[in-house]
């Protein structure tokens, strides 16, 4: 070995030793400061789980997992004007195998003197229609999808009236079993209180959903 270079050929039989060659000045400089086990060895188990914890690193072998069904967050808006309040809103991609599909929230949104004593509005989803409701009734609350009651009124000066549903509260959900195939559309229309016509003045209409699909996602 020539001890005046200040690295090791590919033939040096030092360079195999177990220990480190400090003939390799590179990866002796590397791996000197090395801070989970130094230049040391590990010779078991324990050593290893303590150069782990005391570098707080988390052993693979003590990650809990589980696996969940997908969740795709679905933000839907549509400002409608005097036309009737119904539109199809095309997803920008199809779910497919859909377990279940959440409201998480909806509100509708109107000036006081457009839709003036409305008490609450029935939402419809043609390809969500789960409620049941009285034989015969006059309204559409059979085949619906949610409702929204009356919240509030804005205090900013616009007078505008806010109708709600939060699942928190309503708890709207619709389950899918067997999965459906796929979901790349939801047609909605909006009812006022007791009407068996679609409602036709401008309104805001503001859905998210949660929609589950059967491929599974790890979670820690």
């Amino acid at each position: 070995m020539n001890f005046g270079r200040n690295y090791a050929s590919v033939t040096d039989n030092n360079l195999y030793r177990r220990k480190v060659n400090p003939n390799l000045v590179g990866m002796n400089t590397q791996f000197k400061n090395n801070v989970i086990s130094g230049n040391a060895i590990l010779q078991n188990k324990t050593q290893y789980e303590n150069a782990m914890l005391h570098n707080n690193v988390i052993s693979k072998s003590n990650l809990k997992t589980e696996f969940i069904n997908k969740p795709n967050k679905v933000i839907l808006y549509k400002s409608f004007g005097t036309e009737n309040n119904t539109h199809t809103f095309l997803l920008n991609e199809t779910l497919k195998d859909v377990v279940s599909v959440k409201l998480l929230r909806a509100i509708v949104i109107g000036a006081k003197a457009t839709i003036p004593n409305i008490e609450f509005f029935v939402l419809h989803i043609d390809e969500l229609q789960k409620n049941y409701g009285e034989k015969n009734a006059t309204d559409k609350i059979s085949n619906s999808f949610a409702v929204l009651d009356y919240d509030k009124v804005s205090d900013n000066g616009t007078e505008n009236l806010f109708y709600e549903n939060s699942f928190a509260c309503n708890n709207d959900i619709k389950y899918f079993d067997p999965p459906l195939n796929g979901l790349s559309k939801l047609t909605c229309s909006l009812f006022n209180d007791n009407s068996t016509t679609i409602h036709g003045s401008a309104v805001q209409l503001k859905l998210e959903f949660i929609i589950e699909t059967k491929e599974k996602l790890r979670v820690y």
